[in-house]
């Protein structure tokens, strides 16, 4: 029918300039192809999965643009999201995007929309709102944290905008329409939503009516009418059950990783309890035992600077020693310059001798950077080819050192910054010279290495002095919630299911601090591990009562 109009507009006799052009650019909207062609697929930095490029083509076509994207974890939602935001946007449909996602995976969201669909972000925060200034056309993709999109007067200049594509990841977390998250989710003025969670129905069936009418109002009818239809409490007993998979077919696209044909590698884990020498004992003892007697009087800022001693004293007593001299404890500041040879190190370089003779590259993680530059003249000591990796670094001598460990030498010593979007699958062996607090960021350690396109299994070695707070916090990891045998992306679920502000690493340091011996902090721990051993059942019971709902709701075909 377009194509005839066009034809008729184009051999009318007289036609003016205004109308010769609105027919060009209608005819240049005729002759696109429809979304059963992805016109972003030719500028990608990499091979997305037939399932993913299926979902995109699904929700531009049928769902409009408008959808719940609820494949469980690990399957690539960001992926999926990322194909629909690069389609639109190359299409001049979503020049105006927000991606709103939990703080820890800002960064995560940049580093795939930057690298690998090559579209260019800004971040938002409360000190630092994008400004368009008045521009038109394609602007950055604005990415933002939940916390700091909720709190003003971030969240007044997000909602009086007219964007064109929203992008909520883990958005269970907007379900409820009277919390501050969800009051600010429904606040958005938006032509296109996408929703991102493994978990759309949790604990009430009115989950997912909240999230569902988020991207189709009206579609399960009013409140009452889905009590009355479909029920509202328990979401392993609705009624007409198939009628709700019906309707949230027409919004919802789900994959199990049962369905598609990823199939990652194993983890195998080891962890390696290094018998500190009796003069580290001794120093780390001490210190501990100040900590607790400074903490009881001290400020929530003062807290910080002790929770970070305990964290560097953890990783080795080179990396303490300068803090506890800028504090003033210039006594164990001294003992710890004396500690150059701390048995850890030692340890290490016979793990990496017996990766590099078998012909293995190993990545080396640590948190921080005195520890790195000890572990650089060890290794350099041991003539063992290495690369260095830190946050100050140039981007170009960051590049180089991963092109060197990828082509030329067999080991990378890095900082966390390598843990924050950097695919390393070339390699499949990493040692953690010490271990993160907060175990999110122990999962960005491992997903540089364990990810698709990995081809071997990935062997992870933890490296944990006796008796030290890391053991302790490694076992209820490994105990509680086998942190090492997760999916990337369930850690997130698990964590998330305890309490929205939940912080681990908080916890961790408060169940010490409020301990008055080891004993103590142990039954304490326990406590704690019990809570996220609750919280990794709920999950997997979540997971299992979401299939039963909805199915696999694929959405049906493009």
């Amino acid at each position: 029918m377009l194509a005839r109009l066009l034809d008729r507009l184009a051999s009318a006799p007289a036609v003016d300039d205004s109308l010769s052009m609105l027919v060009d650019e209608a005819a240049a909207v005729s002759s696109r192809p429809g979304y059963e062609t992805l016109l972003c697929l030719g500028s990608l930095a990499f091979e997305p999965f037939s399932y993913q490029v299926q979902t995109a083509q699904t929700v531009l076509r049928r769902m409009r643009g408008r959808a719940i994207l609820a494949d469980e974890v690990g399957l690539g939602k960001t992926i999926e999201a990322g194909l629909v935001l690069a389609e639109l946007r190359m299409r001049g449909l979503a020049d105006r995007a927000l991606v709103v996602t939990p703080a820890g995976l800002v960064e995560q969201w940049r580093e795939e929309l930057e690298r690998k669909f090559g579209l260019p972000t800004v971040i938002a925060s409360g000190a630092a709102r994008p400004s368009d200034d008045g521009r038109t056309g394609p602007q950055p993709i604005v990415l933002v944290s939940i916390a700091a999109a909720r709190r003003e007067p971030l969240k007044v200049d997000l909602a009086g905008r007219g964007w064109d594509l929203v992008v909520a990841d883990e958005a269970h977390r907007l379900r409820n329409p009277r919390s501050a998250s969800g009051l600010f989710a429904r606040s958005l003025r938006t032509r296109y939503l996408l929703l991102l969670t493994a978990t759309p129905v949790e604990n009430k069936l009115q989950d997912l009516y909240e999230l569902v009418s988020l991207v189709a109002p009206g579609l399960l009818g009013t409140p009452a009418e889905f009590r009355r239809h479909h029920g509202a409490d328990d979401p392993a007993a609705p009624r007409d059950i198939a009628g709700l998979r019906a309707r949230t077919r027409e919004v919802m696209v789900r994959h199990r990783r049962s369905e598609v044909t990823i199939r990652l590698p194993q983890r195998l884990a080891e962890t390696v309890l290094v018998e500190p020498s009796p003069e580290e004992v001794e120093f780390y003892r001490d210190l501990t035992a100040r900590l607790r007697v400074e903490a009881r009087a001290a400020t929530a800022k003062q807290r910080l600077t002790l929770r970070s001693i305990a964290r560097l004293a953890g990783s080795s007593p080179v990396a303490v020693g300068p803090t506890l001299a800028k504090v003033g404890w210039s006594q164990l500041s001294e003992r710890a310059a004396r500690l150059t040879g701390f048995r850890k190190a030692d340890v290490l370089l016979d793990r990496v001798r017996r990766h590099t003779e078998a012909g293995e590259k190993v990545l080396v993680f640590t948190a921080f950077r005195q520890t790195l530059d000890t572990l650089t003249r060890r290794v350099a000591g041991a003539e063992i080819s290495a690369a260095t990796y830190h946050g100050s670094l140039s981007r170009a001598d960051k590049q180089r050192a991963i092109t060197d460990f990828a082509e030329s030498v067999d080991v990378l010593l890095s900082t966390e910054s390598a843990g924050e979007g950097r695919n390393l699958q070339f390699c499949h062996a990493m040692i953690n010279m010490d271990l993160p607090w907060n175990p999110m960021q122990i999962e960005q350690r491992v997903g540089r290495l364990h990810r698709v396109g990995q081809q071997h299994d990935v062997l992870l070695t933890n490296l944990v002095a006796r008796g030290t707070i890391e053991q302790r916090i490694l076992h209820v990891l490994e105990s509680k919630i086998n942190l090492f045998e997760l999916v990337v992306g369930e850690l997130d679920m698990i964590l998330g299911r305890i309490d929205d502000d939940f912080d681990f690493e908080t916890s961790i340091f408060d169940a010490f601090i409020a301990s008055a011996h080891d004993d103590e902090f142990d039954q304490r721990l326990e406590e704690l591990g019990a809570a996220l051993a609750r919280a990794r059942t709920d999950y997997l019971e979540g997971r299992g009562t979401v299939d039963a709902l909805v199915g696999d709701a694929h959405g049906g075909t493009a």
